[in-house]
């Protein structure tokens, strides 16, 4: 959506985004990797993105959610963005019609971002449910798992395990964290999927002291868990732009 008006350009997914593709065709991400201009806070561009970015969504009625990603700790070759911005979109149909309204009528919203980050141009991925709903919040930890799929395995073989791995974490926990795996579509490639992993900062410290403690892996053993693919853990913060 941002190529064209950004020369050359951006999740905790709410409730809304995984309930409209549970199980079901999934949804479009275009994701912007971008770095912070030299003496901007990532606070301006939250704040940029939650009044002028979504003032433009509300007023074209564009069926879209968008949440940056803020890097916390990311592992290399993923690591020299400081922030990804994603966009989700249901259908490639709204994808093209959001992308024909931003061309042509945002320029000045397009022009203040570019005031703020320097970004990527789009790549674009398919978001498949992997597990329960995250719940909405304006801020929430989220873990990007980076993965390549074991000789043998499909991505059929991943999100079972990950749909099994989401519950079995749920069910240690007096919470729920939401689950979801990204494929690579348009402009992506270097691995065969992203697990995505969030929910409120009080539910991801107990899902990830039950890893610490070996109480998750205990579980996991009980129930013949086995990951079919080797993947890279990353750490960041979402930040909430819009939910529909």
């Amino acid at each position: 959506m941002f190529k064209h008006a950004f020369a050359a350009s951006v999740i905790t997914l709410s409730a809304s985004v995984m309930a409209a593709h549970h199980e079901e065709a999934p949804m479009i991400a275009e994701i912007y990797d971008c770095t912070l201009n030299e003496g901007v806070a990532m606070a301006e561009v939250v704040d940029f993105a939650r009044t002028d970015f979504k003032a433009f969504a509300d007023k074209n009625d564009l069926a879209m959610n968008t949440f940056i990603w803020e890097a916390v700790a990311v592992s290399p070759p993923y690591d020299e963005p400081d922030l990804r911005w994603v966009n989700y979109f249901p259908t490639w149909g709204d994808y093209f019609a959001g992308e024909a309204l931003w061309r042509a009528t945002a320029q000045d919203v397009a022009a203040g971002i570019f005031e703020r980050v320097s970004c990527s141009k789009a790549r674009t991925a398919a978001v498949h449910n992997a597990g329960a709903q995250p719940p909405v919040a304006t801020e929430k930890p989220l873990i990007a798992m980076v993965c390549n799929l074991d000789d043998g395995k499909t991505i059929e073989d991943a999100l079972a395990y990950r749909k099994g791995i989401n519950e079995m974490a749920n069910g240690l926990i007096d919470g729920s964290v939401g689950s979801s795996v990204f494929t690579p579509a348009l402009g992506l490639s270097g691995f065969d999927y992203v697990a995505m992993i969030t929910g409120t900062q009080s539910d991801m410290a107990n899902m990830m002291d039950n890893v610490r403690s070996g109480k998750a892996r205990k579980a996991m053993q009980s129930l013949d868990l086995e990951n079919p693919a080797q993947c890279v853990t990353d750490l960041h913060r979402s930040h909430l732009v819009i939910s529909r």
